[in-house]
């Protein structure tokens, strides 16, 4: 059987990589889950890796970290590059 994406490493180098832009924006968690209409327990859960991004949420919350969606769609494949 195949292991869930979220416990790959590649996602949560994915993560960390959002987690890290959102830190260098100087955004809390509240800011940023207010900015986009969240609970900020959806991006805490998202950010400790107990819940997983759906490619809609995804893009929301790159747009609100600055990233057009070519960029965002470079930084989940850089994360995927294995290493």
């Amino acid at each position: 059987m195949a292991t869930k994406t979220i416990y790959s490493v590649e996602y949560r180098r994915l993560v960390q990589q959002l987690r890290a832009r959102r830190e260098e924006l100087g955004l809390t968690q509240a800011a940023l889950s207010a900015a986009l209409g969240w609970p900020q327990q959806r991006l805490s859960a998202i950010e400790a890796g107990a819940r997983r991004l759906d490619v809609l949420e995804f893009l929301h919350l790159t747009a609100r970290l600055g990233l057009t969606p070519e960029v965002a769609i470079r930084v989940a494949v850089e994360a995927a590059k294995p290493r």
